[in-house]
């Protein structure tokens, strides 16, 4: 390492400009590794040929029109499938007025206290509304807050 410090200098490198360009190659080489295991991840992590129709044996399907999910099984209504996995993400649904009336209600995939709000008032902030008629059935998100459903439990909506 010497003889190569001495041959830098002899050619009017000093010892800190030395250093300093040294530390420049090698970060540049660092950059350049990383951008391209970058570029290699992003690029291959999305195959084409193996993206297929989601779900289980092509159970869920997805109206073209809206975007909305339907499924064989009732229990898969409220989510989509990743398109060649089998990785389901939950979906709110997208009720308007009247769709669900008062009473007793039994929550489906895909339910919120807010779209159930929507659809009973016809306004998702009355969602406290449903909190207080079933306050020691409903249980707490992660932060702490009380507004979570569960499918096949059954609300009283007054």
């Amino acid at each position: 390492m010497n003889k190569f410090l001495d041959s830098l200098k002899k050619i009017g490198f000093r010892n800190e400009k030395t250093k300093d360009f040294i530390a420049g190659v090698l970060a540049l080489f660092f950059l350049i590794a990383a951008g391209a295991i970058a570029i290699n991840k992003f690029n291959s992590s999305l195959d084409i040929n193996k993206l297929g129709t989601g779900g289980e044996n092509g159970d869920v399907t997805t109206n073209e029109m809206d975007g909305t999910n339907t499924s064989k099984r009732p229990e898969m209504n409220g989510t989509e499938t990743v398109a060649g996995t089998n990785d389901t993400r939950w979906v709110a649904n997208d009720y308007t007025q009247g769709e669900i009336k008062s009473g007793s209600y039994t929550v489906v995939a895909g339910d919120t206290l807010w779209e159930i709000a929507e659809a009973v008032y016809g306004d998702g902030t009355q969602w406290t509304r449903i909190l207080e008629a079933n306050k020691g059935s409903i249980g707490f998100l992660p932060n702490g807050s009380q507004a979570l459903i569960e499918i096949g439990q059954t609300l009283q909506l007054p």
